[in-house]
């Protein structure tokens, strides 16, 4: 039987229309797809995990420092992803999912842009590899040293003047460029990253730190900068590790923390090169939170001009859906419509398009109308956690919207 009380633990942590030709219809929504391979989840309030969908999406393995794996079988699902057990339980749509124990619900959101190859972007001194589970690696080459400076850490997109792409590092070192269309970075002092036709991986020596235990068929690390559990490759001091980690642990679900010196081979596993430290109640320091993206998330409208609508069936609860194209696609709760958006250093603005015309009870009616009318006053936007505030020119708040986890 599995050792559920890390999982509790964890989850208690968690504190004008216009008339419409058939040739000229507005998009409807498209279903979310399934996440596949890897993905890193974070979890605002809670710890962020792992999960690797494989067999075609119907298994889930989902890791956490320090914790057991957990399997994780598909499940019928009416409307996006489900998996369970007897204990745990994960459902999704798209880059959302809510992980549930023993009736204890967190919700998490997807980090990175889950399915997508590395992208690297480089200029100056500078190349940083954003990878799709969210994580970077960072090459900068100083003035007078002999080896460049390596970082690794996890990465994030922001609202803030247009998109901006944040990287948090060692040391808490934090570094932010805006994103210029999808192939250029421009950082605060002006300097540019271009984006590369090929993927670079930034092989070299990292200074890590992380969980460590043993497992059945070998190590498994979880660096503390980034989130993720690696398996350790067999070679150089990773011996040295397993026997501390022998000697010092009451069990083998037990956890160790350590400090390396390694790096990354083809299998994206880690290298043990030099073993440094280990610290025998050590632990991994929290993580900052990460909100959802603001792109490729389904938002459901939860406030609308200061009301908070309900809704006999959650299913008529406006949504909408932004792409990386400039289009958006929005349904009211009776009829969908589409558009395009432009969100750049002067803010977010929305241009809605042709709608549906079906006809509405009176009360859908009123929140359709108030829907389209905020959505053409929209100028900034601001997301917190798995919140979304869309704003009027005034910085009033028009609506407010949450990812949809299930």
């Amino acid at each position: 039987m599995r050792r559920l009380i890390p999982f509790l633990l964890l989850l208690t942590a968690m504190p004008a229309t216009a008339q419409v030709s058939s040739s000229d219809r507005p998009p409807i929504p498209s279903p979310m797809p399934t996440p596949q391979g890897d993905v890193l989840y974070a979890c605002p309030g809670g710890m962020d995990f792992s999960a690797t969908f494989a067999n075609d999406g119907e298994l889930v393995t989902l890791r956490m420092p320090g914790q057991p794996a957990i399997e994780l079988s598909r499940q019928v699902s009416g409307s996006g992803f489900a998996f369970s057990d007897s204990y745990y339980e994960l459902r999704g749509r798209g880059r959302e999912a809510t992980l549930t124990a023993a009736g204890r619900s967190m919700r998490c959101h997807a980090a990175g842009r889950p399915g997508e190859p590395p992208r690297t972007f480089a200029g100056g001194n500078v190349t940083v590899t954003l990878f799709p589970d969210g994580t970077f690696r960072l090459r900068e080459k100083r003035d007078g040293a002999a080896e460049p400076l390596l970082d690794i850490g996890q990465w994030a997109q922001e609202v803030e003047g247009g998109i901006r792409l944040v990287l948090r590092g060692a040391n808490n070192s934090r570094r932010a460029f805006r994103e210029i269309g999808v192939d250029k970075l421009v950082d605060d002092n002006g300097g540019e990253l271009l984006r590369s036709d090929k993927p670079d991986p930034i092989d070299g020596k990292y200074r890590l730190a992380g969980m460590y235990r043993d497992a059945q068929d070998g190590g498994l690390f979880a660096a503390c900068l980034v989130g993720r559990t690696y398996g350790v490759a067999p070679g150089g001091e990773e011996p040295e590790l397993e026997k501390a980690w022998v000697n010092l642990t009451p069990s083998r679900e037990a956890s160790l923390y350590v400090e390396i010196i390694g790096g990354f081979d083809n299998n994206n596993s880690v290298t043990v090169d030099r073993f440094i430290n280990v610290k025998r109640d050590g632990t991994c320091p929290p993580l900052a939170s990460r909100g959802s993206a603001l792109r490729d998330t389904e938002w459901r409208l939860v406030e609308l001009d200061g009301d908070r609508p309900s809704f006999d069936d959650w299913r008529r609860r406006p949504i909408m859906r932004l792409d990386d194209a400039g289009k958006f696609t929005a349904s009211t709760g009776c009829n969908t419509l589409g558009g395009d958006y432009v969100l750049d250093p002067v803010g977010l603005r929305f241009a809605p398009g042709p709608m549906t015309l079906m006809a509405c009870p009176p009360a859908a009616t009123e929140i359709e109308k108030k829907f389209v009318s905020a959505l053409a006053a929209v100028r900034t936007a601001q997301i917190a956690g798995t919140t979304l505030d869309l704003n009027d020119e005034a910085g009033k708040r028009r609506m407010r919207l949450e990812a949809r986890g299930r």
